[in-house]
């Protein structure tokens, strides 16, 4: 079967020795570690919050909710490294790798991490198979909240090759255009509904995860000036949290305004990424292998929080926030040494 390219052949030959090559761009190397770690401690939180909540105060609740949402920048960097590296024009990407590689990885791991789950969520006295809770947490992802992520990454994947026809067809000015249309529609305009306003002009928010591919790869082209990107990152940093403590004693959901599509995230994810773009030193290879076992990290992690927290009843909030740090790095390093030792040894390669 003859391979198809979803890309144009503009300088192919003259850039095929930069694609070939195995060399990590250290900033996204560095970028993908920061993210990952945020990652950990974002769930943290958020688990701590979930299987403690008849134990907390209403302090540690809004807590809680305050780091998650100045943490939400994580996952729309690693997005954004997507964008930077796939939608680049010289870049060929056949339909067998797009299916062989990427697809497949992302069906891997949901069966695998579907499976891991539905065993240990498993109550016998509950009169159901694990076969059926397996197929219901697959389909219905009601296994664990966070491997939304790989149903995303499917869709972003299935969606590739439209992208790239886009990204290879229009200007960067006509992308930044593009992108600010559907950042306006899809981020701003929901924002209509906190002053009691329906918006007339409506796409799903989730449209935003394609968006924030546009804007790594624009940015990694044309990044914003370092100035600009500290003033948006402080001021996003400060005021995500700062919502969600002001909006917490009213009845107010403060998760529009802190969401992937809310447009501080966005500010704040954009400024995070131009500034880590800055970073002159190398990568160690520590860091490069971090980054290589990022997307094990994201899975493995997730089940010391599970059997810590839920199962053995450990709460972070015991030790106030330094707790939540020293969880998070004892997570991410047991992770860390897990998928890299997995993939040393060829042991579940998709990680």
């Amino acid at each position: 079967m003859s391979s198809i390219d979803i890309t144009d052949n503009t300088n192919t030959e003259q850039n095929k020795g930069l694609r070939d090559s195995k060399e990590r761009v250290s900033q996204f190397s560095y970028i993908k570690t920061a993210a990952c770690f945020a990652i950990v401690l974002l769930h943290c939180f958020n688990n701590a919050r979930v299987y403690h909540m008849e134990g907390l105060t209403d302090g540690q609740i809004t807590t809680a909710f305050a780091a998650c949402a100045s943490l939400m920048w994580a996952v729309p960097c690693f997005l954004m490294v997507t964008g930077a590296l796939l939608l680049d024009r010289d870049r060929v990407i056949p339909l067998s790798k797009l299916f062989g590689k990427y697809i497949k990885r992302m069906l891997i791991a949901l069966v695998v991490f579907t499976a891991i789950f539905t065993v240990i969520r498993h109550d016998p006295a509950a009169g159901t198979s694990i076969a059926s809770e397996f197929a219901e947490g697959l389909f219905l992802n009601h296994c664990m909240a966070y491997l939304w992520y790989l149903y995303m990454m499917l869709a972003i994947y299935l969606l590739m090759p439209l992208i790239k026809a886009i990204v290879n067809r229009l200007t960067d000015r006509q992308l930044g255009i593009l992108a600010a249309v559907l950042l306006l529609i899809c981020s701003i305009l929901p924002l209509a509904s906190y002053l009691g306003v329906d918006a007339a002009l409506y796409i799903p928010t989730w449209i935003v995860y394609g968006v924030y591919l546009i804007i790594g790869f624009l940015l990694y082209r044309h990044n914003m000036d370092w100035r600009i990107a500290a003033v948006l990152l402080v001021i996003c940093t400060i005021t995500l949290p700062l919502i969600t403590v002001k909006l917490a004693p009213t009845e107010i959901d403060a998760s529009g305004l802190t969401a992937y599509n809310s447009p501080l995230v966005v500010m704040q994810s954009a400024a995070v990424f131009s500034l880590m773009l800055r970073i002159k030193n190398k990568a160690g290879r520590l860091i490069e292998n971090i980054d290589r076992c990022s997307f094990g990290i994201y899975l493995i992690h997730m089940i010391f929080i599970r059997l810590t927290m839920k199962e053995l009843g450990f709460d972070p909030f015991d030790y106030g926030f330094a707790g939540f740090i020293i969880t998070a790095v004892v997570f991410f390093a047991a992770s860390f040494a897990i998928t890299y030792g997995l993939k040393k040894f060829r042991l579940f390669s998709f990680l």
